[in-house]
């Protein structure tokens, strides 16, 4: 299966605590495909990772959810089977991600002996 990495900018709480992700890109995603959600505080970080469960397209939602995604230039939402917090949070430049210019994070297909790299490299998990 796919992985890629997914700036989760300002929606850890609805990653964390609902299992989903509003996404605005549009990659080669599908169902059993892993993300690594990367965050910035002030260095690049991956904060954890999630297997899809579903995409979720704006024409089926429902009304208020319809709207919320329309004035953020959501076109959909991804839920999650299960998700993963990192413990602690992996600094990029400790990844074989290291090279890659922080500008290019966000949607960046992985090959999968990158993905298995960056799981060897984290310490504990909290799954949810």
């Amino acid at each position: 299966m796919s992985s890629f990495v997914f700036r989760a900018k300002d929606q850890d709480r609805r990653l964390y605590a609902r299992r989903e992700l509003y996404v605005s890109i549009r990659r080669e995603w599908e169902n059993g495909s892993r993300l690594f959600f990367a965050s910035k505080t002030h260095v690049d970080l991956l904060i954890g990772s999630g297997i899809i469960e579903k995409i979720i397209e704006v024409d089926v939602m429902d009304e208020q959810e319809r709207r919320l995604c329309l004035q953020n230039n959501w076109y959909g939402k991804i839920v999650f089977e299960r998700v993963e917090r990192f413990s602690p949070p992996l600094s990029v430049q400790d990844t074989p991600l290291a090279g890659t210019r922080p500008a290019l994070l966000h949607g960046l297909n992985l090959p999968e002996e990158q993905a298995a790299e960056i799981d060897s490299l984290v310490s504990s998990r909290i799954i949810s």
